[in-house]
Parts: C-alpha cells; structure tokens; sequence
C-alpha cells in the first residue's frame, strides 16, 4: 500500500502542497519573499527524499561523479531563478503594469496564462538548443547525465538557463504580467523540474500525455540523440502534441540508456561551464557520409544527363539531410538545380518555396518521410527503402 501510495500521490500531495502555499500568497496571508523560495526548497527535498524511499532506478542513487557539479549547478540556477524573481518585483514597482495584461482574471488563470507563455518559449528555445550547434554546445551539459534524479533539472549551463528562460520572461513582462504571478509560476516550475527528472517509481496516469512528468520526459534523455528529440516540453506536453514531438511508447528508459553518445563533458563544474567554448571535434557519421554520397550521385547523374537517376539521388539526400536546417537546404537546392536544367517551371517554383519553408522552419517542424521533390505534397509520406531507414535510425549526424 506504501508503493501504491507513493507512486500515485507523491505528485498530485507534493504539487498541491506547493500550490496551497501559492494560494496563501496570492491571498497577502504570507510574502512572496521569503515564501515561495522556502515552498520550493522544501518541495523539491520532499521529492528527494521520496526518491530514497522509493526510487525508480536503484542503479541512478549512486553516485556518478556527478553529485559536487550538480549540487553547484542547483545552487547557480536556484539563484539565478530567486534573483529573477526579486528582480522582477523591483522592476514592476517602478514601470506601470502594461493595459495587454488581463489584470481582471482570477490570479490562478493569470498564472495558468503566464505559465502558457513562458512554457511556449521554454519548448520553443529547447527545440532551438537541439538544432543548432552553438545552443547545443550549452544545451549538453544538461543532457550529459548518465542517470537521472531530482538534481537534474538545474544541471544546466548558466547561459543556457537564460537562454531558454528569457524569450518567455520578456514577453510576460512586456505584456504587464505582475511580478507576483510570475514568481508563483517559477516557483511551481522549480519544483514540477525536479519531479520531471526524479528518480522516483510514481506516475500521473492518463495525465502523463498531458503533463512533463518523469514518465515520458525520460525518452528525451536517451542516449541515442535520434530518439532523444521528443517530449521538449518543461511543463505541459502540449506544445509537443501541437508541433509534433510527442512520444508515448511502452517500455522504460533506465541504466545505461541515458547520457550522450558521442561528447564527453567533464565532471567538474567549472570545466563544464568552460567546455561549450572549446574547440568541438567534428567526425563525419554514416548519416553525413550517406547524405554527401547521395548529393555527389545526384550531380554526376544529371552531369550525365540522367535526370531520373539524379531525381532519385536527390530524394535519398532529402531524406537523410531533411533532420538539419543546414543539409535540408542543400537537398533542394539540389531539387533546384535539377529542375533549371530540365526547364521544369513546376518544380522550380516548388523548390524556390521549399528552400524558404527548410531555411526558416527545420528547427521547428518539418513532416518526416517526404522524399522533397515538388511532384508530391511535402506532406505526403513516401515509401523510403530499407538502406535509408538504417541509416536515418542509426547515427544522427
């Protein structure tokens, strides 16, 4: 009855005592200063010591080498959140709150609405940090883990913190959002992070489609980097039903299945904090190598004058290159090419509006399995041969 117990109620008692103390807040019984930080610290403990009791992993209690640069980590970020916080409360008693805040609302739907914004900009600028390589670089320290526990939600580089953070933050203070409402939801954020990557054997149910819980946030720490670009989502999983990046799949992702393939970040807290600025050293993968065969194949083709074996060569590189902005630019441009020579008007037109939509969206969304030529919808899924599948699921780059 104790597992059942905690395994069903550790999040909705821990959350809803967090929330309670919201409440208090929100109704002037208790400041925000120093509340809402000892709320937080207190919650995020509970959820540490629910892990001893009844951890999801027993293999992810030890200790990795991880816990001195985590706790530092924590200790960063945990300032960085309260110094925003208080920051935003000077800032709001000196600039009016802006008439685009619906001020009227119930304080909890206005944190609900604050928290949308900034959950949007946090699965936005995740997405950004997975798909180009100078946020990457920031981004790995978080997803170096090679196991996961309540500390991980701060593991995070400084500036890759902010990166993540800002857009959102900016614009719910633009907007006039009180400082109050956004501290709540900070808060309350602080301590969902630590519930997102505990190392806690609970559930949330049906809700886990719904919600950034450990259940399905844990496929977005798995070591192989083509299976990890899912489930973004910091708080909610909406955003990722809305764009595309939701997984549910039965099966559990536990020892030796998370941490990064290829890098290796250091232990030590001020070597990770230095290690984005290092020379990355670059080795070409399959994926790279398939995808310049194929574009090589393409132009010797057409240079031969054999138009369907260079169409056929350059929907092979789409395939393989469509995962990048960089490569998916460069295989319709190759469609371009093919299309000037051949004086298909069709195609050109259709190519010059796919290079816009890869140069612009890639990062964001782009429907897998298309092989880009402009005959078929770029919606449409193609057949896609078993040589090109065993690449595109083994390695990323």
């Amino acid at each position: 009855m104790l597992v059942v117990a905690v395994r069903y109620g550790a999040y909705p008692l821990v959350m809803g005592a967090m929330a309670t103390v919201a409440t208090v807040v929100f109704l002037g019984v208790l400041p925000a200063w120093p509340t809402l930080l000892i709320a937080a610290a207190a919650s995020i403990g509970a959820v540490a010591l629910l892990e001893r009791l009844q951890p999801f992993e027993r293999a992810w209690q030890r200790d990795h080498g991880d816990t001195r640069a985590d706790v530092l980590h924590g200790v960063v970020n945990f300032g960085l959140l309260a110094g925003t916080a208080y920051g935003l409360h000077a800032l709001r008693t000196a600039v009016p709150a802006a008439i685009a805040w619906p001020a009227t609302w119930p304080v909890w739907v206005q944190c609900l609405f604050a928290g949308a914004i900034l959950d949007l900009g946090l699965y936005t600028m995740h997405r950004v940090s997975h798909r180009f390589a100078w946020a990457w670089r920031l981004h790995a320290i978080h997803h170096s883990a090679e196991r996961l526990y309540w500390l991980n939600g701060e593991r995070r580089h400084p500036l890759s913190a902010l990166l993540m953070a800002g857009p959102g933050l900016l614009v719910v203070v633009a907007l006039g959002a009180p400082a109050l409402i956004v501290s709540v939801w900070l808060a309350i954020l602080s301590v969902h992070l630590a519930f997102q990557h505990a190392n806690l054997d609970y559930s949330v149910g049906t809700l886990r489609r719904w919600l950034g819980t450990a259940e399905l946030h844990r496929w977005h720490h798995k070591r192989e980097y083509e299976n990890a670009q899912v489930n973004f989502g910091e708080f909610w999983l909406v955003w990722d039903r809305v764009f595309g990046t939701f997984l549910d799949r039965p099966g559990d992702v536990g020892a030796g299945d998370v941490g990064l393939r290829e890098d290796t970040v250091p232990a030590a807290y001020g070597a990770q904090l230095r290690w984005p600025f290092q020379p990355a050293l670059r080795t070409i993968g399959p994926r790279d190598a398939a995808f310049h065969a194929a574009l090589t194949q393409g132009y010797a083709a057409l240079d031969a004058r054999d138009a369907a074996a260079a169409y056929a060569a350059f929907e092979r590189a789409h395939v393989l290159g469509q995962p990048r902005t960089r490569t998916h630019v460069r295989s319709h441009v190759a469609f371009l090419r093919w299309a000037i020579r051949r004086r298909d008007t069709r195609e050109i037109a259709g190519q010059l509006f796919r290079i816009v939509a890869a140069a612009l969206f890639t990062w964001l969304w782009m429907p897998r399995g298309n092989t880009g030529g402009a005959r078929v919808s770029a919606f449409a899924r193609m057949p896609i041969s078993a040589e090109i599948t065993n690449i595109t699921e083994g390695n990323p780059r």
